[in-house]
């Protein structure tokens, strides 16, 4: 979300009438701080560091409504439909609200556990509930979250693809041959798990074969189990858990890899695909959530079921093992993040949202 909203707020600069302010809450600080981030004020606002949820956000809500009465903002956008989303409906009286749908609450809470599980359980979908039932604009990237809402709320949603920051599209390839890329958490909800089990007959149709695991490691019982399984089919020498990236190394992985792999379970719309995409990287990745609607299957990449983990192997070798294939896959993927995925193209279609929220509420 973060790295999404950074894309979007580097598109929005470029637009000569619009004038973006970032506000966010940083947890245990006691007045408010603002600096200018690559020519953008950006609001560092004190935030809970315990029982925020439980007390409904109170504190960060009468926070957020004195900073944006004195900012005295056309429209207010929060950056998902949860605690920011929430805080910004109860905050701002007169600007029209409108609420980006990163990631669907209710959908996510099944793959976690423990207390984070419980955490989302009670406080995160009440939160999200609320959010649809009183927003009255939705920016999504892919139509999935207007499938799984429909019915529940009177707001409208609206497309507006994830940008990807420019740096991404400057990649200059330089692919090693079997090289496959996964970035993201290692988390069950990823499945990274499936893609270790597709390895073995990876290497049999592609003997070069080799995994890189970026991304850090927030469940540490299911990492533990995905080196287990790794030690366990024998693929040490195969499989890297490289841990947290910067982004020039993952911009570096992306330059290097010539696949990039996401078996996951549940996504809304992965920000990592359009990065890849805007890399010029082949995709093979799960029909979970908005994926369709971002790799189109055997134009720009392939679209597999959900645990078919030998559908997942054959797709993979088949990008690593037809180099002429995969060049058209990956010149395809970065044309349609060309037309998609561009941080300005991004910015004018939201600046219509804005428009339209804006007009609707009667403000000049």
């Amino acid at each position: 979300m973060e790295t999404a909203f950074t894309a979007f707020v580097e598109g929005l600069s470029s637009l000569p009438d619009v004038e973006p302010h970032v506000l966010t809450f940083v947890p245990g600080q006691a007045d408010p701080v603002l600096r200018e981030v690559g020519g953008v004020p950006v609001h560092y606002l004190p935030g809970t560091t315990r029982l925020g949820s439980l007390t409904l956000h109170v504190r960060e809500r009468r926070t957020l409504a004195r900073a944006l009465a004195a900012l005295g903002p056309h429209v207010l956008h929060g950056q998902e439909t949860a605690r920011y989303g929430y805080v910004s409906l109860k905050s701002e009286r007169f600007a029209p609200v409108v609420l980006n749908v990163h990631g669907i609450v209710r959908e996510e809470v099944r793959f976690l556990s423990g207390v984070s599980r419980l955490r989302q359980r009670t406080a995160g979908i009440a939160l999200e509930r609320y959010c649809i039932r009183h927003g009255r604009y939705f920016v999504q990237s892919t139509s999935y979250p207007e499938r799984v809402f429909r019915g529940e709320t009177r707001g409208v949603f609206v497309d507006v693809r994830n940008p990807i920051t420019g740096r991404f599209f400057d990649v200059e390839r330089a692919p090693e041959p079997g090289r496959i890329v996964y970035a993201g958490s290692v988390i069950a909800r990823k499945r990274l798990l499936d893609l270790v089990e597709a390895m073995p007959r990876i290497l049999t149709a592609y003997p070069g074969a080799r995994l890189r695991v970026a991304g850090g490691e927030p469940e540490p019982d299911f990492a533990r189990q995905v080196r287990e399984r790794v030690r366990e089919l024998g693929l040490d020498e195969r499989v890297e858990l490289l841990g947290p990236r910067s982004p020039e190394q993952i911009l570096t992985e992306y330059r290097l890899a010539s696949v990039f792999v996401l078996p996951s379970g549940q996504e809304t719309s992965p920000l990592s695909i359009g990065e890849a995409m805007a890399a010029g990287l082949p995709v093979v990745a799960t029909d979970v959530g908005g994926v369709a609607q971002l790799v189109e299957d055997g134009v720009t990449g392939y679209v597999v079921p959900v645990g078919a983990t030998g559908v997942l192997a054959d797709r993979i070798a088949a990008v690593l093992g037809r180099p002429t294939e995969a060049s058209a896959l990956a010149t395809a993927a970065r044309e349609r993040a060309e037309r998609d995925f561009r941080p300005q193209v991004a910015a004018a279609r939201m600046r219509a949202v804005y428009e339209r929220a804006i007009a609707e509420r009667g403000r000049p």
